[in-house]
């Protein structure tokens, strides 16, 4: 068994993607793939159910993606004919009524198939089908006779995410060492791909501290802000970290979230348990008084 073989499909492979894991399986036990032997019936399922894109195929069968890209048209399994319910759904999601006038004027159309996180790799990867737009607005309930582009994917450093985050935590921190405050503040940072918003506010019910972070990716291009990846709660008085992924918009898991990228709060931590210590000194220092 090639173990560097699944570890280098691993970041596709999942519960969802049976077929394709099982090609994976073969490969690493030393069966040669052959692209002309992959019946139409496997082809079919890993490009349109398990949403496996020309590039990672080419890969699995050793060729290039063109070549998928030709067997794939040669059997009419195109995306915009075989769309499957699932993928219509996320669609109905991703694109509300407000975008039809918008998506006329987009020339080509970017339908994110799923978001991977990869640690090993340091990597973010989201791939996505490149159509090209012939003018019909979202949602697009029949895409036949819409050209399929391309195989692209969205690509980011965890790493670089991390450190974007810690920087704007640690100007957070910095302002709660130097400034009294009672509206919500906000704090934001971004570039071409990644857009991190945070708030400074206070809980209405507890009136404790909190801040409240939102990493966006620029995947699909459908938002002004990016792609929501997730949310997070930090409790400074509890010095607790809450991770949300249910409004996002790609499954993900919070728990495996929270794992990557919880030591992103590390100077946050410190910085409240610091105050713990101010204000323990403080109140030791009363009691003595008091006695």
């Amino acid at each position: 068994m090639n173990k560097e073989i699944i570890k280098s499909f691993k970041f596709v492979m999942s519960d969802e993607t049976p077929v394709f894991n099982s090609y994976v399986m073969r490969k690493a036990q030393g069966e040669m793939m052959n692209l002309e032997l992959l019946s139409l019936e496997d082809l079919q399922e890993m490009f349109i159910d398990e949403n496996i894109p020309d590039s990672i195929l080419a890969d699995l069968f050793n060729t290039d993606k063109n070549n998928v890209k030709k067997k794939r048209y040669k059997y009419n399994i195109k995306l915009g004919q075989t769309l499957p319910k699932k993928m219509i759904n996320e669609l109905n999601n991703l694109f509300d009524s407000s975008s039809i006038e918008k998506s006329q004027r987009i020339e080509h159309v970017l339908i994110p198939i799923k978001i991977i996180f990869n640690p090993e790799d340091d990597l973010i990867f989201a791939p996505y089908r490149v159509l090209e737009n012939d003018g019909r607005p979202y949602p697009f309930y029949d895409q036949e006779g819409l050209q399929e582009v391309d195989t692209e994917a969205f690509c980011i450093r965890i790493s670089k995410v991390k450190k974007e985050i810690r920087k704007i935590l640690s100007e957070i921190v910095s302002f709660l060492g130097d400034y009294e405050w009672n509206d919500e503040v906000d704090f934001e940072w971004k570039d071409e791909k990644v857009t991190i918003s945070a708030t400074l506010y206070r809980e209405e019910d507890t009136k404790s501290e909190r801040i409240s972070l939102a990493l966006f990716l620029q995947i699909s291009g459908s938002h002004p802000l990016g792609d929501l990846i997730f949310d997070s709660e930090y409790d400074l008085q509890n010095n607790t970290l809450r991770i949300i992924t249910d409004n996002c918009d790609f499954e993900t898991d919070a728990e495996v979230i929270h794992e990557i990228f919880m030591n992103s709060w590390d100077e946050v931590r410190n910085f409240v348990e610091i105050q713990y210590e101010i204000e323990e000194e403080y109140e030791e220092d009363d009691d003595m008084r008091t006695d």
